[in-house]
């Protein structure tokens, strides 16, 4: 097991629309997303502008296993296309007797191609883990929709 040897260890991370504390510290999490559809180009879209849509999606990911003190939390976004900025690292004061803990981080994602859209999760510069979707293009309405190639 990942956390037998006193390491931090990523319990979970998904994509998804919503998350929502429940009464005695359940977390809900609904529009699990791992597949994303986005219309094709259109014909009249500037050629300048890479950026086909931009999606709003929230990060939820629990890291458990952590020594007590002073850590850094990074998420690195991996996309198709240009780099993205990234998020300076976050300073996270684990208390002792603490298992796990929980973040939600929110993101907006100029989506530039379709393929696999990543976020690489660091715990003191080490990777623990990541979760990703894909992003498709739908089917023209005439059928004569975008290439199938790499999808």
């Amino acid at each position: 097991m990942a956390g037998e040897d006193n390491e931090p260890y990523l319990k979970y991370a998904v994509f998804c629309r919503d998350t929502k504390e429940e009464d005695g510290g359940d977390l809900s999490i609904t529009g699990i997303i791992d597949l994303m559809e986005l219309p094709p180009r259109s014909a009249g879209a500037d050629p300048n502008n890479p950026v086909l849509a931009t999606v709003d999606v929230n990060l939820a990911f629990c890291i458990g296993g952590a020594e007590p003190g002073d850590h850094y939390l990074f998420v690195a976004l991996k996309t198709p296309g240009i780099p993205l900025e990234t998020p300076p690292a976050q300073k996270v004061e684990w208390e002792e007797g603490i298992l796990f803990q929980r973040w939600i981080k929110t993101f907006r994602i100029p989506v530039q191609e379709p393929g696999l859209h990543t976020a690489a999760i660091l715990f003191d510069g080490a990777p623990v883990g990541e979760a990703s979707f894909l992003v498709r293009l739908k089917e023209a309405q005439d059928g004569s929709g975008p290439s199938q190639e790499g999808a």
